[in-house]
């Protein structure tokens, strides 16, 4: 067997997705995902050891990463960051599992004895925010959203449009998502097993199966189980419980609360719509003081991209702090096509990637996979991305009392570069509107986005 091609996950570790399908790991990246099976029609022991985890666990062992799979570990390899594959393989529980990797998997990639060590908890949608890089498939809020947006345009219209297409697709299917667990046999058979847990959504710390898992652990007091969170730091408490009550009986280091923020102010309530900076704030800073590890963790895109050194100092002093030493900036590049940094034009991306790298030899601020900014910032632009950003970003704007300008000025100046495509996506979005001949709607679409 030859270990340089082997990830611990196959061996170890579910990914749980709102719709109930199983992934192999988040990380996976491609139009048609790796699914193990589906949560909803089988249980997890038969997942874990179905034809498709068999599948990936020969190809490893016979030491071939699948491109369809792995694509995101196999290109961060390349430029030399370390993926999520070798960083799984240096947990605590990984090198057991791989040494055993001859004595528990037979030859046709059935795992006999197995122990999930690390579950990635994302199986509902349920969230209290609708951010603009997010979608259906994720946010409950996305779905209502999307419905009234549609409201205001016929059928033949949505028809003929790719994009209205597509999200009236992503929300017939949303009757097809979990809202909530059937039954808790999974985490009943195996919090005895469990290392390492993250929690994702959705919003997690609105999730019936959170709470359920966290005061399960303090029953047992298993309080060795390292758990992550993934959360938009808009909500402590639920149900008259508050996370930091039981937060605090884990050691700093077993347990991490990442936020999920990618602006602050103003510039944050409209990448992530629903946020109250002042809440979120103030969540942030009773977090870090109570002692609990906390830090950010940014997707980079085009809208926040212009502004990257301002905006990483300013939530490492948000995060930072003597009880909280290890805090950092975690950033990662957003991949939708229309809001990647590639949206953005060359001389503006050479501007920013200067800017920055003279900021990041002076700095105190602390980062993490900067290098993958880097590397984006020096792909070229893709006109029919920045196209495609001013033709939604109009859209999400419709029916609301502010635009992307009001949030985000520096897109002015680009947006007059490029002869105020903005302007002319919303102003076509209105007229197609008008085929409905709904007097109150078609004011509303125009007031809302006027100037």
């Amino acid at each position: 067997m030859s270990q340089s091609k082997i990830c611990v996950y196959p061996w170890s570790h579910v990914n749980i997705n709102p719709n109930g399908d199983v992934w192999p790991c988040c990380h996976q990246r491609g139009d048609q995902m790796r699914v193990y099976g589906n949560f909803k029609e089988d249980d997890i022991d038969t997942i874990f050891n179905s034809e498709s985890a068999r599948e990936l666990r020969r190809s490893m062992l016979q030491g071939v990463l699948p491109r369809d799979t792995c694509i995101k570990c196999i290109e961060y390899e390349k430029i030399g960051i370390k993926s999520a594959r070798l960083w799984a393989n240096l947990q605590p529980w990984a090198k057991e599992i791989i040494d055993n990797i001859p004595n528990t998997t037979k030859d046709d990639g059935t795992v006999e004895n197995y122990k999930i060590k690390f579950w990635d908890l994302r199986w509902s949608n349920l969230c209290n925010m609708k951010c603009v890089m997010c979608s259906p498939d994720w946010s409950s809020l996305w779905v209502q959203e999307i419905k009234n947006k549609l409201e205001n345009f016929d059928d033949k219209t949505i028809e003929k449009e790719n994009m209205l297409r597509a999200y009236k697709q992503h929300i017939k299917h949303d009757t097809l998502k979990i809202r909530h667990l059937p039954n808790k046999q999974f985490i009943d058979n195996h919090i005895n097993d469990v290392e390492h847990i993250y929690f994702a959504g959705g919003e997690p710390l609105i999730m019936d199966e959170h709470w359920y898992i966290l005061n399960k652990l303090t029953e047992l007091k298993r309080f060795n189980v390292k758990i992550k969170y993934n959360t938009n730091m808009l909500k402590l408490d639920y149900k008259r419980q508050n996370a930091i009550d039981l937060w605090k009986n884990w050691d700093y280091l077993k347990l991490s609360v990442e936020g999920s923020i990618d602006e602050t102010g103003k510039r944050a309530e409209w990448i992530r719509t629903g946020t109250v900076w002042e809440t979120v704030e103030k969540n942030i800073k009773q977090v870090r003081d109570t002692g609990i590890q906390t830090f950010s963790n940014t997707s980079v895109g085009c809208y926040n991209v212009i502004r990257l050194p301002e905006l990483i100092d300013e939530l490492y002093e948000l995060y930072y702090s003597p009880t909280n030493k290890k805090a950092q900036v975690n950033l990662n590049p957003v991949h939708n096509h229309w809001c990647s940094i590639q949206v953005l034009p060359d001389a503006l991306k050479r501007d920013i990637l200067e800017k920055t790298k003279s900021w990041e030899s002076k700095t105190k601020s602390k980062t993490n996979k900067i290098e993958a900014i880097y590397h984006e910032l020096q792909k070229p632009h893709d006109p029919d991305k920045l196209k495609m950003f001013w033709k939604r970003s109009s859209w999400l704007d419709l029916n609301k009392d502010s635009t992307l300008f009001d949030h985000i000025p520096e897109f002015a100046e680009l947006n007059d570069q490029t002869g105020n495509q903005y302007e002319k996506f919303r102003d076509d979005w209105i007229e197609k509107s008008l085929s409905k001949r709904i007097s109150s709607t078609n004011s509303n679409l125009c007031s809302s986005v006027s100037y």
